[in-house]
């Protein structure tokens, strides 16, 4: 029993489903409601945590989400901005790293479930973009402008740091081996090239940029988000709108060669309409056990499993959001593919798993060896049976989010107008020289509509 008493003892701030459950199996029946439409019986299935539990900043993640998609602004905002502080005073602790040792000691006795969730880089920068959609929709502006700050803060920061798995050379080797055994991720990933980019964060903060008059931060943020999207016509027409707004003519000149079309003339009774359209769920980590030989304190060769973390290496069918207004028709048109952004991060960080599960392996072995070593059949059997039943792959990640994003835009006449999203009537309101925002979501087979003027 000593090895599971170490590993309450020193894994303490996690759930004892994190030892024998993955979370992907935790979290199917919150997501299988959502599908459903029932985002308020979603809300009920998040976990129960408290700061401090391993747990916390990914059940706060999920709340919010979901509570957004229940129609509880206000709830999602604390349950995000809860998860925003917890990932502050994570942070500072790492720079302590004395509970991380802990954690990870306690880790190789179970698995890396036990450990405190580190939320990845792309899911920061979420973090703080659904804050900003929460402050935008309670009429906070300047909330929103400051939260996507912090976004693309966080986005800045992922590009100047790279984690390191620290291994010597032969266990990052053995490392590497295993995470190419891993099923390959490459068409869920798509073209991006990093994951933690966000064409999405990029353009949503350049809209309220240009509304708010920072026409110099909203034109950077647009030229980051077309050099991840570069075929998308919405931020094509805000780029060329914004070159016409700044008055600088060699930049509406090269807009216009690289897009093939004009600038549009600044009109005195027309607004924009933009539509962001958010789709599905995105895809949840599964588990997958690979045999492994290894050579035991004996001196003989056995062959040990090993779990590790992967996605289906396909995406869900996309389902086209046709849009009219007036005469303006069109389609959302991919902008940012967060399964593809989710694809990327496991991909980086599986070789760092597979290292740690190859310690796990032997340390497991050595306590398993020393208990029959002892003569202690019962203490051989119940570290036995622990190993077994608390090996299991960290399938944990923000599972709420949509699986993609999608953007129109159009210049409309100004006054109160008729939108049609896939047949679906919704009546905006579009002032001269504004941009009126419309989100779109799609989880359950009804679409959730919301609007904003900026």
């Amino acid at each position: 029993m000593l090895p599971l008493l170490l590993t309450l003892l020193l894994g303490g701030c996690a759930s004892w489903q994190d030892y024998f459950v993955t979370y992907s199996d935790q979290s199917a029946s919150l997501r299988n409601q959502l599908r459903l439409g029932q985002a308020a019986e979603a809300r009920k299935a998040v976990r129960e945590s408290t700061p401090g539990d391993g747990s916390y900043v990914l059940d706060r993640l999920e709340e919010g989400r979901i509570a957004l998609l229940a129609g509880d602004v206000a709830g999602s905002r604390r349950a995000l901005q809860a998860a925003d502080m917890a990932v502050r005073a994570d942070d500072e602790r790492a720079r302590i790293r004395v509970r991380d040792g802990l954690e990870q000691a306690g880790s190789l006795l179970s698995n890396d479930q036990t450990m405190t969730y580190a939320i990845a880089d792309f899911e920061r920068t979420l973090l703080h973009h659904y804050l900003a959609i929460d402050y935008l929709l309670a009429g906070e502006r300047e909330g929103a402008l400051v939260e996507l700050r912090l976004a693309n803060q966080a986005q800045e920061a992922a590009l100047a740091r790279r984690r390191a798995a620290v291994a010597d050379e032969r266990e990052r080797q053995v490392g590497q081996q295993l995470a190419q055994r891993a099923p390959a991720l490459d068409r869920l990933q798509g073209g991006v090239k990093h994951g933690f980019l966000n064409p999405y964060t990029f353009y949503f903060s350049a809209l309220l940029y240009e509304a708010d008059g920072s026409l110099n931060d909203a034109w950077v943020d647009l030229n980051r988000a077309i050099e991840l999207a570069p075929d998308n016509r919405a931020v094509q027409d805000a780029l060329l709108r914004l070159a016409r707004r700044r008055g600088a003519p060699e930049e509406i000149a090269a807009l216009e060669r690289r897009f093939g079309r004009k600038a549009p003339a600044i009109a005195p009774k027309v607004g924009n309409v933009v539509v962001l359209y958010e789709e599905g769920i995105i895809a949840a980590r599964r588990e997958l056990w690979l045999p492994l030989p290894l050579s035991t304190s004996a001196g003989d060769f056995r062959t040990f499993t090993v779990a590790l973390p992967y996605y289906d290496n396909r995406a869900e069918p996309s389902v086209p959001l046709a849009i009219s207004a007036g005469k303006a028709q069109g389609r959302a048109e991919p902008l940012a593919n967060l399964e593809a952004l989710a694809a990327y991060d496991l991909q980086e960080k599986l070789p760092g798993m597979a290292t740690r599960q190859l310690l796990r392996l032997v340390t497991k072995e050595q306590l398993r060896r020393v208990a029959a070593d002892k003569g202690n059949d019962v203490g051989n059997l119940v570290v036995g049976l622990f190993n077994t039943l608390s090996e299991h792959a960290d399938t944990r990640s923000w599972s709420t989010l949509p699986a993609r994003a999608a953007a129109w835009s159009a210049e409309v006449p100004a006054g109160r107008i008729e939108l049609l999203l896939n047949g679906r009537g919704e009546s905006v309101e579009v002032r001269p020289g504004r941009t009126t925002l419309v989100w779109v979501t799609r989880v359950s087979p009804h679409l959730q509509i919301r609007s904003v003027p900026l």
